[in-house]
C-alpha cells in the first residue's frame, strides 16, 4: 500500500484532508503529518512517502524549500501542491522541482482530490514496474509542463537548448505547430476540474494520429494546448492547415459548451517552427482570445486574421467626465445618461482595445461605488452592493455585456434617487429654514448636510435641484438681503458685514456689489435719496 504524508501548518486543513478521503479504500495509507517543512524532513528520516501533499506558505520552512530538499533526497516521490488562489503564481514556481499536481484550496472538492491521488498512485505503480523491468522511465508530466512554461516565459532562449530538452522529454520536433489558449468560464468548476475536463475532451475530440499535442496551464491558471504537427499522407498548405485547425477549434468549443452552456473562447497563434517561437505564439494566442471582448464567446479567433483588424485611423484619447455623469444622475436624467454611455461604448467598440475597455469599465465602476454611499444611509447595504458589483463585473466577457450592465446599474441608481427625492425634500426645507434663522453664524456645506442627515454631495445636488440655486448662492443671497435692510440704518458697512456673517469688510463689499451692482455705501446713499 502506497504511503502518503501531509505537510500543512493549519490543523483544521490537515484535519479536512484526512477526513475527505477514504484512504484505505483507494489503496493509500496516511503515515505522517507535519506543520512545516522542517518537521516533514525529520519524519522522512524514518521512511520516505510515495506521495507528499504540501502547502506553500508555512513557518520555519515553506513548501518550495521542502520540495527542493525532497527532490535532492528522491526524484521519485510524487508531490501535490496546495495553495490559495492568491499564491497560485508562487505555487507554479514549484514546477521546476517536478511537482506532479497542484490544487487550489478554495476550489478543492473531495472528488478532485481523490482523482489526483489515484492518478499519482497509478504513476507510482508504473514507476515501480519500470524500475523492475523496463529499459526507460517515461518523464513526469510536470517535467513537460515546466519545459513549456519556461518556453512561454522566455527562460529558454536558444533553439538548440529548446530542441535538446524537447528530445529528452520525448516530444515531437517542431515542423508546423500552433499554440491554442483556451478560456473556459464555469464558476462551478475549480481549476483542477477545468484542466481535467479539457484534457478529457481533447482525448475524445482529437483524431488519433492526426496530430500530437501537449496540454498545460500557464501561471495565470489558464489552459493552453500546443499542437506539434498535423500528420497526414499529404500535408496541407499553411492556409489549409489553419482552416483545418480553426474548424476543429470551433467544433471543440461546441463540445465543451454542451450541455452546460459554458462560455468557451479559444485564441490561436500563427504558425511556428522553432521552440523559441513558442513565447511569441503564446502571446499571440492570448491576444487573439481576448478579442472575445468584441466578437463574443463561442469563437475560435486566429491571430492576424480579419477578426482582429484594428481601426486604421488614429482616434483621440477617450475620456470620461465623472462630473457630467454625476450631474446627470443627480438631475434624474436617465435618458441622457443612457445616451452618454451608449456613445462611450460605441467609441470603445471602434477602438478594439481590450485594455482600454478594462480601464474605462473600472472608471465607471468607481463612479458608481462613489455615488452610492452619498445617496444611502445603510452602510452595510452599500458594502454588499459594492461586493455584488465587483463580482458581477468580473464575470462579464464581452463589450456588449459591459454596455448593458453599466446602463442597468446607473439606471438603478437614478431610480433609487427618484424614490428618495420626495422623502428628502423635507430635509431641504429644514435646511433653508435653518439658513434663514442662523445666516449670521458660520454655516458650511458639511455642517448643514450633517444637520439634515444627508451626505454632503447628495445634499448639494438635491439642494440645487429643489431651490434652483446652490447652497452657497442661497446663503449669500439671504445674507445680502439682510444686509440691505441693515444698511438703511446708521451702521457702518463693515459692521453690517459682520452682523450678516461675512467678517471680512473687503470681501463683504465685493460680494455685495456683485449681487446688487453697487457698493454698500452707494446702496445706502440710493436708499436715503428715495
Amino acid at each position: 500500500m502506497h504511503q502518503v504524508m501531509i505537510v500543512e501548518d493549519e490543523f483544521i486543513v490537515r484535519y479536512g484532508i484526512r477526513s475527505m478521503i477514504e484512504w484505505e479504500k483507494i489503496g493509500l495509507q496516511l503515515t505522517g503529518e507535519a506543520a512545516n517543512g522542517k518537521e516533514a524532513l525529520e519524519l522522512m528520516k524514518a521512511g520516505l512517502p510515495d506521495i507528499l501533499i504540501t502547502d506553500i506558505k508555512m513557518p520555519v520552512m515553506d513548501g518550495i524549500e521542502l520540495i527542493a530538499e525532497v527532490r535532492r533526497i528522491s526524484p521519485d516521490i510524487k508531490i501535490i501542491i496546495l495553495s490559495n488562489l492568491e499564491d497560485f503564481q508562487y505555487a507554479k514556481e514549484a514546477i521546476k522541482h517536478g511537482v506532479s499536481e497542484y490544487l487550489i484550496k478554495s476550489d478543492m472538492m473531495p472528488r478532485d482530490f481523490e482523482q489526483a491521488l489515484l492518478k499519482l498512485k497509478e504513476s507510482v505503480g508504473r514507476g515501480n514496474a519500470a524500475i523492475e523491468g523496463a529499459s526507460a522511465i517515461q518523464p513526469e508530466p510536470a517535467h513537460k509542463e515546466k519545459f513549456l512554461v519556461d518556453l512561454i516565459e522566455g527562460t529558454i532562449r536558444g533553439a538548440s537548448e529548446g530542441s535538446s530538452k524537447a528530445e529528452q522529454l520525448g516530444m515531437t520536433q517542431l515542423h508546423s505547430a500552433y499554440f491554442m489558449h483556451i478560456s473556459l468560464n464555469d464558476s462551478e468548476l475549480g481549476f483542477t476540474e477545468r484542466l481535467s475536463l479539457i484534457r478529457h475532451m481533447l482525448e475524445q475530440a482529437w483524431t488519433e494520429g492526426s496530430s500530437s499535442y501537449e496540454v498545460f496551464p500557464d501561471k495565470q491558471g489558464e489552459i493552453n494546448v500546443l499542437f506539434l504537427a498535423f500528420m497526414s499522407e499529404e500535408r496541407p498548405s499553411p492556409v489549409g492547415e489553419m482552416q483545418k485547425l480553426r474548424q476543429w477549434a470551433e467544433d471543440f468549443i461546441q463540445l465543451l459548451s454542451k450541455p452546460s452552456g459554458r462560455l468557451v473562447k479559444i485564441g490561436i497563434s500563427s504558425r511556428i517552427r522553432e521552440w523559441t517561437d513558442v513565447k511569441e505564439a503564446y502571446a499571440q494566442a492570448v491576444k487573439a482570445e481576448k478579442q472575445k471582448m468584441f466578437l463574443g464567446c463561442g469563437h475560435a479567433i486566429i491571430y492576424g486574421t480579419d477578426d482582429m483588424n484594428m481601426p486604421a485611423a488614429k482616434v483621440e484619447h477617450l475620456r470620461i467626465s465623472s462630473h457630467q455623469i454625476q450631474s446627470m444622475v443627480y438631475a434624474f436624467q436617465s435618458k441622457e445618461l443612457t445616451e452618454y454611455l451608449e456613445e462611450l461604448f460605441k467609441q470603445l467598440a471602434a477602438r478594439r482595445d481590450v485594455d482600454l475597455v478594462q480601464i474605462i469599465s473600472l472608471e465607471l465602476l468607481m463612479i458608481l461605488t462613489t455615488l452610492w454611499p452619498d445617496v444611502s444611509t445603510d452602510a452595510q447595504q452599500v458594502l454588499e452592493l459594492k461586493k455584488q458589483y465587483f463580482d458581477e463585473l468580473s464575470r462579464l466577457e464581452t463589450l456588449e455585456q459591459n454596455r448593458i450592465w453599466f446602463i442597468q446599474a446607473f439606471d438603478a441608481l437614478v431610480q433609487h434617487l427618484i424614490l428618495m427625492y420626495n422623502s428628502d425634500r423635507n430635509s431641504i426645507i429644514k435646511a433653508t429654514q435653518y439658513i434663514q434663522q442662523y445666516y449670521h453664524q458660520e454655516i458650511s456645506l458639511q455642517s448643514i448636510s450633517t444637520l439634515v442627515h444627508l451626505s454632503k454631495n447628495y445634499f448639494a445636488n438635491l439642494f440645487k435641484k429643489e431651490v434652483g440655486e446652490s447652497f452657497l448662492e442661497y446663503l449669500t443671497r439671504i445674507r445680502i438681503d439682510k444686509a440691505k435692510t441693515l444698511l438703511t440704518g446708521d451702521l457702518k458697512a463693515g459692521d453690517v458685514g459682520s452682523l450678516v456673517g461675512i467678517q471680512d469688510p473687503k470681501y463683504f463689499s465685493k460680494v455685495f456689489k456683485k449681487i446688487t451692482g453697487v457698493s454698500p455705501s452707494e446702496y445706502r446713499h440710493l436708499m436715503r435719496e428715495k
